[in-house]
């Protein structure tokens, strides 16, 4: 018969197998992500980091674009996905400096 300090370490030996096994699954699911140029609800979701519902609800409202090919399923590229979250870009303390910079810059040479 196992004594329980031998059955406590094999138990600490299966959770450390299993969260390692965890985190390479989820390095192979990235990898495929990455593969992938459309993507579903679920895998869009995952990509962008919100709950399904969420990016359901913006589908809903029209605020980001999508593919409904079959009139029930929700499709993404991911392309477009990327220039979506790239649209609205805040810019830096730098930037903005820079960029008055050369505003200036075009008005007085005018």
């Amino acid at each position: 018969m196992m004594t329980e300090n031998k059955q406590s370490k094999m138990n600490l030996e299966h959770e450390r197998k299993i969260a390692n096994l965890q985190e390479r699954v989820g390095k192979l699911e990235n990898l495929c992500y990455a593969a992938k140029e459309v993507l579903n609800l679920e895998e869009a979701a995952d990509f962008l980091g919100i709950a399904k519902s969420t990016l359901y609800k913006m589908t809903h409202l029209n605020q980001l674009p999508y593919f409904k090919p079959a009139g029930k399923l929700i499709f993404f590229e991911k392309k477009a996905l990327l220039d979506w979250v790239r649209g609205v870009k805040v810019m830096s303390e730098e930037e903005i400096r820079t960029e008055a910079a050369n505003r200036l810059r075009e008005l007085n040479s005018k």
